[in-house]
């Protein structure tokens, strides 16, 4: 037995059949008739009309070899396999954090703003006030830093803009460091000390310091000035132990 390809006469299939049968037979039209004109037609199937005519059924067995020319396996194979396989449900991972699991209580989280808004309540409660005293003196100060200057014997510019003196700045925890701008050439160490004792002075009095405790009157206070020539400096310490104090001077030889 030998398969052969030929082309049904009625509706223009496919058919497979036997070389050795005398009739073949359409799968698809039921039509009927002679192998060897199957196997003609297919040689030139184009040059062949067809009718397309319905044929009468016939029940039962089919009576002539064929064999059906089947579609690729493997897809329908593929789909039928994931139709068996059972689907596995996914686990959750017991160690798994998601944002729904760390979300805080709305209790916890209006706790979290009361905390934070009392912790900066009481700093401000606690610090406002020293800001603000620390503040007024230094204002205080301003308006006698002018005395400093004339007595020492230069010129300074005490005028401000936009609320900041131009000629000089007072700084520090506790008002205790002076900065001055002089047109001045060069500042002499009789000045430098005139400088020094006189903002001593005007500190002092508005922190209610006395002369004789050095620690207080001369603690930590700093001079600088820059002058045309050079920048000059002088420096106490922390808690200087009697009235004298050290201090270095900085000229444009040094600086």
């Amino acid at each position: 037995m030998a398969s052969i390809n030929g082309i049904c006469k009625n509706c223009g299939s496919l058919i497979v059949t036997d070389d050795r049968d005398e009739m073949c037979e359409c799968l698809f039209c039921d039509c009927v008739f002679p192998t060897a004109e199957a196997i003609e037609i297919a040689k030139s199937p184009t040059d062949y009309t067809f009718p397309n005519e319905p044929q009468p059924k016939r029940d039962g067995v089919k009576r002539y070899t064929a064999v059906p020319v089947f579609p690729d396996p493997v897809p329908a194979a593929v789909k039928q396999a994931e139709t068996l396989t059972p689907a596995i449900k996914k686990e959750k991972n017991p160690y798994e954090v998601s944002p729904d699991d760390i979300k805080a209580p709305r209790k916890t989280f209006w706790t979290i703003i009361a905390i934070t808004v009392a912790t900066v309540l009481v700093v401000a409660a606690v610090f406002l006030p020293i800001y603000l005293v620390r503040t007024g003196r230094k204002n205080a100060m301003s308006d006698s830093v002018g005395q400093v200057f004339s007595e020492a014997g230069y010129e300074v510019n005490t005028q401000a803009t936009d609320g900041y003196p131009i000629g000089y700045s007072i700084t520090g925890s506790s008002n205790n460091v002076l900065k001055i701008v002089t047109s001045a050439e060069e500042i002499s160490s009789e000045q430098l000390i005139k400088t020094y004792e006189s903002f001593a002075a005007i500190r002092a009095k508005e922190y209610g310091y006395d002369s004789s405790d050095a620690s207080k009157y001369y603690g930590g206070l700093s001079i600088e000035i820059i002058a045309g020539k050079g920048i000059y400096a002088i420096r106490s310490d922390e808690e200087p132990e009697s009235h004298t104090v050290t201090f270095e001077t900085y000229s444009s030889d040094n600086a």
